[in-house]
């Protein structure tokens, strides 16, 4: 992925020859599909279809980017080639800046989810997919930086990050942060200097049938240090299944939100993170009992501290989601 950046920070050295021309380059490990500069100097790719003739594909404007089908393009290569040829078009609008790199990842990984001439139904479903995640950039955030961080911070350490990924707000209306259908993982941050954590307790009675752990991490924000795209990278070394990708950057443009922009800039000390990392028992976790709550009270929530509970030995449990936990 960095390739790709420095790819597209090459690209804008150039200068076409002709004034009408796209400068373009290959995209890597893909061939017919490629990448250039606006005349604003922003990223756009150019996608070959199999049936580029057909045109009753509607364009889309949004805020942030814009698609374009069976457009007719002239592309100039650094050699100064020149091709003419109809290419579907996908560009980052002049002014957001601050998703270059997020749009060029998040179109490469669906380029690299098509094949190299796909039919242009085909990649209208991959572009459905892209309007949907990019509308998010201007609604309010879900979680905070904070909150994310923790939970890409697990799905990082973990030994099978692609069982997690899967599992990792599988609805949007679950209560719990992975949720494989049988068993359930609830991270939970804090920046104080004790475990003190935000409970519901809706959130610390998981059905009978399910085991609970709740993850703890000190997450405390520095000048230096791993910011949520820098633990994203690192995720994208380990998966196995490179599709996952796209559900990453998903997740990340749902719940961040429009505190998208300024997450680039906020860091978190990663190796006091790391070491923090505990394991908890549901079951051991102070808590209110429910019997004691009057049945016309709701959303009852509370701080508890977790310094003197006993942590658990995640080896020692029988469940594929507890066990992707191990480092």
């Amino acid at each position: 992925m960095k390739a790709l950046f420095e790819l597209f920070l090459n690209l804008l050295k150039e200068q076409p020859a002709k004034g009408d021309s796209f400068i373009i380059d290959n995209l890597p490990s893909i061939q017919n599909h490629k990448i250039g500069i606006t005349k604003n100097g922003q990223p756009i790719f150019f996608i070959k279809c199999d049936d580029s003739f057909i045109s009753n594909i509607l364009d889309t404007n949004l805020e942030f980017i814009s698609v374009q089908y069976n457009i007719k393009c002239q592309l100039e290569s650094k050699k100064g080639e020149v091709e003419v040829g109809v290419y579907s078009i996908i560009s980052l609008k002049d002014g957001a800046d601050f998703l270059q790199e997020y749009f060029l990842k998040i179109v490469y990984v669906l380029l690299k989810n098509i094949s190299e001439k796909p039919f242009l139904k085909d990649l209208r479903i991959e572009v459905d997919k892209l309007i949907n995640l990019f509308s998010k950039f201007s609604k309010p955030p879900i979680k905070t930086i904070q909150g994310i961080w923790g939970e890409l911070l697990v799905i990082e350490q973990s030994s099978k990050p692609d069982y997690l990924i899967q599992s990792w707000h599988s609805s949007i209306s679950d209560k719990y942060d992975f949720n494989d259908g049988f068993d359930k993982i609830e991270v939970k941050s804090t920046s104080k200097n004790r475990r003190i954590h935000d409970f519901s307790i809706e959130q610390l009675v998981p059905n009978a049938t399910s085991q609970l752990i709740i993850v703890s991490i000190f997450t405390v924000e520095t000048g230096i240090g791993k910011n949520v795209f820098h633990l994203v990278e690192k995720i994208l070394e380990k998966v196995i299944d490179k599709n996952l990708g796209f559900k990453l950057y998903e997740m990340i443009a749902l719940t961040l939100g429009k505190d998208f922009e300024k997450s680039h800039d906020v860091f978190f000390d990663y190796n006091l993170a790391v070491n923090s990392i505990r394991h908890y028992n549901s079951n051991d976790i102070p808590k209110i009992e429910e019997k004691y709550i009057p049945t016309n009270i709701n959303n009852v929530r509370f701080d508890c501290d977790l310094t003197d509970v006993p942590t658990i030995n995640i080896s020692t449990i029988r469940s594929i989601l507890h066990n992707s936990l191990l480092f």
